[in-house]
């Protein structure tokens, strides 16, 4: 079997854990690290675990940039992205500004949110994209330092913007080769044959938990729960963004009824231990950007033009842009 060459962009907790697996299932993995780059390095990741046991984690190559990464004509076979995605600071596909990969080369975009897909397909064209929805919980407490709980599975699709495209013998197989790469390494993966079905049924929970934890105070998935009336806030939420998603699919979003929804994305955080801290909120505690535009203003927009009323979602992009504002200059 040929050893996979794999680079993930983004040292964080996702792209480490990810990276971790393909390793041990047998990749060779290399990393384009930025603020922990000097750590990972000379020592690489340091990963406590519940779902694996501890373990450590040493890139096979470290670069600092992307573009560093296909000097000397270094070629991969997939690319994963996966930091944030934030079209309003900068164009999310500028991660890979300047660098060259052949045409055979397969983007894997590991990241949260609606329309994700649009700013790579725009600048790289003649490459396939693969669209991920990741089910994982992970952070990066220090540099090199990574908390995993029990969850690491991933849904990828063919992104396929104009419709004509199809999964060939040639595509299905670019899809069940990473697959195989992660399950050889213990992660959970599957091929998904309407990728922007589950992206919009993730968005249902990121819509609605990851801005309200921070409009409530800084709040985790238990405090949360624990407010009066704020249970309710977070149904509300999740009925507009179910409604907008399947206007857009023109399908369920799942199988299930909403309240069997409810029953799979909120009762089961009550009283859970550790709480979940949603990604805004640890970006907001953290005074970092969060991932608004993605996670609702593209939600928004597709309501707009479809006519679907979104009289939560609104308010609380709103609240959020202002919440950013006070610690983003």
């Amino acid at each position: 079997m040929v050893q996979s060459k794999i680079l993930v962009i983004g040292a964080g907790g996702v792209g480490s854990i990810y990276g971790w697996r393909l390793q041990i299932g047998g990749a060779h993995v290399s990393m384009v690290c930025r603020s922990n780059f000097r750590t990972i390095k000379d020592v690489g990741f340091h990963i406590s675990s519940k779902k694996y046991g501890d373990g450590s984690f040493l890139p096979d190559m470290v670069y600092s940039s992307a573009k560093d990464a296909f000097e000397d004509d270094q070629k991969y076979d997939y690319i994963l992205v996966c930091t944030k995605s934030l079209p309003n600071i900068m164009n999310p596909a500028d991660v890979l500004k300047g660098c060259k990969f052949a045409e055979g080369t397969v983007i894997v975009l590991v990241q949260n949110g609606i329309g994700i897909e649009t700013y790579f397909h725009d600048a790289f064209p003649q490459n396939r994209i693969l669209s991920a929805v990741a089910y994982i919980d992970t952070k990066q407490s220090k540099d090199g330092l990574i908390e995993h709980g029990e969850r690491n599975d991933l849904s990828f699709g063919l992104y396929m913007p104009n419709k004509l495209e199809f999964y060939t013998d040639q595509n299905r197989k670019m899809c069940n080769d990473l697959v195989d790469c992660f399950i050889a390494g213990g992660a959970g993966a599957k091929v998904s044959e309407n990728i922007q079905r589950e992206r919009w049924f993730k968005v249902i929970w990121n819509s609605s938990f990851n801005p309200i934890s921070v409009l409530a105070g800084g709040s985790n998935s238990t405090e949360l729960l624990n407010m009066d009336g704020m249970e309710n806030m977070i149904k509300d939420t999740m009925l507009e963004t179910i409604s907008i998603g399947e206007a857009v699919v023109k399908m369920p979003l799942s199988n299930f009824s909403n309240e069997e929804i409810f029953g799979m994305l909120i009762y089961p955080l009550r009283g859970r231990v550790p709480p979940v801290y949603p990604s805004m909120l640890v970006d907001f505690e953290n005074k970092r950007p969060m991932e608004h535009e993605v996670i609702l203003k593209n939600v928004i927009n597709y309501a707009d033009e479809l006519g679907v009323k979104t009289p939560n979602l609104k308010v609380i992009y709103q609240l959020i842009l202002a919440v950013e504002s006070k610690y983003l200059k």
